[in-house]
């Protein structure tokens, strides 16, 4: 029994060692980011494209437009749909599951923006801009193309600012594609029997 045990510890201490490991490549990927982009200008500029993706609120306001102009379009149900998928399953489920610390709390930075409340994985900004850059490629590749730009930005502005780690914005990019589709999806099949 005590063998077990000491395999676990050994297992947990080299578990331990290793993510101490990536989280301490992944600060130091930040501060060459950092370091290689920083400026007066990009600091406001980069503070402003974040702020434009809290809640989601370009992509809301992208979605209410659609709405108001085109109330039959599927686009602007499936946006909608992919905000829902991606504040619940992002930021409620996965968020609340992983608990992953921010940049900040491994290494004092001196942030440009109020302190995030709620943890790193995913990123919430990426996520959605992901999932709705997805329902605009599905609508029009050229508004898809925008959008994709945009929501790149939105990613490096979360990684300038040092708020998440290169893989909390990463995986977000992957899992906002897969929601975009999934919106689309659930809206064809009628899953929300509202349409």
């Amino acid at each position: 029994m005590k063998r077990k045990e000491s395999r676990q510890v050994d297992y947990e201490v080299e578990l331990d060692k290793h993510i101490s490991k990536w989280c301490a490549r992944e600060l130091h990927g930040l501060d060459v980011l950092h370091d290689r982009l920083h400026s007066p200008a990009m600091d406001k500029t980069m503070i402003a494209i974040t702020w434009t993706g809290n809640l989601g609120l370009i992509w809301i306001l992208a979605a209410v437009v659609m709405l108001l102009l085109f109330p039959q379009r599927k686009e602007s149900i499936c946006l909608l749909i992919a905000m829902l998928l991606s504040v619940s399953i992002g930021n409620v489920a996965l968020k609340n599951s992983v608990r992953r610390a921010r940049p900040f709390f491994h290494k004092e930075y001196k942030l440009l923006i109020k302190r995030p409340w709620d943890y790193s994985f995913p990123s919430g900004h990426t996520l959605a801009s992901f999932a709705s850059a997805t329902v605009f490629a599905q609508m029009d590749w050229r508004a898809g193309i925008v959008a994709y730009c945009y929501a790149s930005l939105i990613a490096l502005s979360r990684l300038y600012l040092r708020v998440h780690f290169f893989t909390d914005v990463f995986f977000s990019m992957i899992l906002g594609v897969g929601l975009g589709i999934l919106a689309d999806y659930l809206y064809l099949s009628h899953f929300f029997g509202l349409f």
